[in-house]
Formats: C-alpha cells, sequence, structure tokens
C-alpha cells in the first residue's frame, strides 16, 4: 500500500477529515492500492457521544472520507449521495481503529463503496457502511484541480507507486 502524505498529497488545508489546519478535526492519512484505501485512527475525548463512546457522527465521518479516498487516490473527483452506517458496537475512545473503504462496483457516474470500522487489537467490526458517490460535474472539478493544483502530480505519484506494487504482487505468484 502507499502512503498518501509520503507521496506528496498535500492535506494542508481545512477538512475535519484529513485537513492538517483544523485543530479540531482527525487529522487523518492513508494507505492506498488499487480502489481501496485505509487509515488507523484514536478517537478523542473531544470527539466522543456517550462518555467513551466516539460520536456517531465521527464514525460516520470516518467511514465517509475512507470510502471517500478509496476513489480520490486514483484521481476520481467524487462527492457522497447516499451514506447508510450500521453500528454494531460501540466505538471506544482512545482504542486504535482500522478503517477501510473500498470499490465495490463503479457504474460510470455513480461508484458504490463498502467501509468498515473495526478496533486494530482484534479486528473485530464495530460499525460498517455502504456508500453512493457520484463523480462531480467537470466543470466543479476543474475549479477544485485550480485549488488543490498540487493534486494531479500528487496523484500520479500515488497511481505509480499502486502500479509498482501490483506488478510486485503479480511477480510473486
Amino acid at each position: 500500500m502507499a502512503r498518501l502524505s509520503e507521496l506528496g498529497v498535500d492535506f494542508e488545508h481545512w477538512c475535519f477529515a484529513c485537513g492538517r489546519l483544523n485543530p479540531a478535526g482527525m487529522h487523518l492519512d492513508f494507505d492506498v492500492s488499487r480502489d481501496r484505501a485505509e487509515t488507523r485512527y484514536i478517537g478523542t475525548q473531544r470527539h466522543q457521544g456517550y462518555d467513551g463512546t466516539l460520536h456517531g457522527g465521527v464514525v460516520a465521518a470516518l467511514l465517509d472520507e475512507t470510502m471517500g479516498w478509496a476513489i480520490f487516490h486514483q484521481g476520481i473527483w467524487g462527492v457522497t449521495a447516499k451514506l447508510s452506517v450500521t453500528y454494531r458496537r460501540p466505538v471506544p475512545v482512545g482504542e486504535e481503529l482500522r478503517v477501510t473503504g473500498e470499490v465495490v462496483r463503479d457504474r460510470g457516474r455513480a461508484i458504490e463503496l463498502r467501509g468498515t470500522v473495526a478496533r486494530a487489537s482484534d479486528g473485530e467490526v464495530l460499525a460498517e457502511a455502504d456508500g453512493l458517490f457520484l463523480r462531480m460535474p467537470d466543470e466543479t472539478r476543474r475549479r477544485l484541480e485550480r485549488r488543490y493544483s498540487s493534486a494531479t502530480d500528487a496523484f500520479a505519484r500515488v497511481r505509480a507507486a499502486v502500479a509498482a506494487e501490483e506488478e510486485m504482487e503479480h511477480g510473486r505468484t
């Protein structure tokens, strides 16, 4: 898997989930491979709902962001159209979580994704989600590409790293 921050993806913005400038944010970074993204996160008290439990909206944000990066790192600018979260167990504050997102089906403009939040220590799934993301209209995508001008070069490096990893994988079989 390729680590986005190590390949030059710019996180110096205010996104609640991945932006470094947001003092109340989660400051996520992602490991990616084809059609997949993964992050690790330890919930903090400022993101809790009930005592010791991560707020359900923060859990949804973790899933939404991770599923989004499963397509975004491939240069697909998309937005969440639908997100359905199933909370299996309370998600604890202070324990490392492993969050994954992966493409289930690409239907052209619409992309179906699946995500999970699991306790890192034992892999127990605490929450899962199904999402539908839509590719942005060309005009919106172009405007955002200008705003985040370094994204194109960074994503080219990410795609090259993912391709190199796949080549190594195929060489092993």
